[in-house]
């Protein structure tokens, strides 16, 4: 089968689309199929479209319903070729709520398929477009680890620091400032205690006030953006990954990575987090700043607390997020759609 992959991100490869895709690029050339990757901050719709429509593909797969999925639409309108959407955060908790509504129930309704990461997703747009119903598939996330060749530089953290790393791009939905206030507490508490951020800045504006809070902790440090080959360096040294995003379209790739490595996870209480991270069995989820810095603390003063944790987390992971099932069940749903 010949599939063609239209994401909003590639480059840089740490962006939740940009690891979602690569991944399912790979695990299906693996599989012996034909696979060409379009991105949007590689190329314009323009030159997409043309390009598709020049070497056409069995199947489109868009990533991101608004940006990728408008793209697919119109390809599938212009060649007749079937297409699918792959759901994220920004689609389900803004696009379908805000002006962008129009256009991505478009995309939703002309879509041979949709599908969402965790049925808690689906359920909310159901609750909403109940139309949608025998369209919508729920196909978790699989799982990468990535590299671990990071360059510490001075501060190696050996000296019995206990860290908490928080893995985000800096724009608001990820709500990265927001440990800070706990974790000074913490630190108060307990000098041992470091807070390390590392991702993209992709809202200047938000970039700026974050990076201009964390200097006025002298126990907290910006890493700036780590590549995929060496953020896994961080996953395996820190004792708490944390997510304190305020929505995520399912399963963030971060809490899955941080659970596969065996590292226990402090994350906001929203749908996207609820669906993995399971109340102290793979981690703890807060509802405010009193929650966060209980939890931490107890993740603190129990090193034992984290390590049955981790381990109960990486369990699930390879139970349920391997990337071999996440592919057979695309490709199930890619048979389906073609009469493959």
């Amino acid at each position: 089968m010949n599939i063609t992959l239209i994401t909003p991100y590639y480059h840089p490869p740490v962006r939740g689309n940009a690891v979602t895709a690569r991944r399912i690029e790979r695990q299906l050339r693996a599989a012996g199929h034909g696979v060409t990757v379009h991105a949007l901050d590689a190329a314009p719709a323009e030159e997409i479209l043309r390009r598709i429509a020049a070497d056409p593909p069995d199947l489109i797969h868009a990533l991101h319903a608004y940006l990728g999925g408008r793209v697919a639409r119109e390809a599938g309108r212009a060649t007749g070729i079937p297409y699918l959407v792959t759901l994220t955060g920004s689609d389900v908790y803004e696009a379908l709520e805000d002006a962008r509504r129009r256009d991505t129930l478009a995309v939703l309704r002309d879509a041979a398929a949709v599908a969402a990461f965790h049925k808690c997703v689906r359920c909310r747009v159901l609750d909403h477009h109940p139309s949608l119903a025998e369209t919508m598939a729920v196909i978790p996330q699989g799982v990468e680890l990535p590299g671990e060749e990071f360059e510490w530089g001075e501060e190696r953290f050996e000296g019995g620091e206990f860290v908490f790393f928080l893995p985000a791009g800096l724009r608001p939905v990820k709500n990265a400032a927001f440990a800070l206030g706990p974790l000074a507490e913490l630190h108060r508490e307990d000098p041992r205690v470091r807070f390390l951020l590392a991702g993209p800045i992709l809202d200047r504006e938000y970039g700026a006030a974050t990076l201009e809070a964390m200097d006025r902790h002298p126990f907290a440090r910006y890493l700036g953006e780590v590549g995929r080959g060496a953020i896994g360096a961080l996953f395996h040294r820190a004792d708490v990954v944390i997510n304190s995003s305020i929505f995520e379209g399912g399963m963030a790739n971060s809490v899955l990575e941080a659970l596969a490595f065996g590292t226990p996870v402090l994350a906001s209480y929203i749908d996207g987090n609820r669906s993995v991270v399971k109340e102290g069995a793979t981690g703890f989820l807060f509802r405010g700043e009193r929650e966060f810095l209980d939890r931490a603390r107890d993740l603190l003063r129990n090193p034992a607390l984290g390590r049955r944790l981790g381990e109960q987390g990486r369990e699930l992971v390879r139970e349920r997020f391997s990337p071999e099932r996440e592919t057979e069940a695309y490709l199930d749903l890619y048979r389906r759609i073609t009469g493959a």
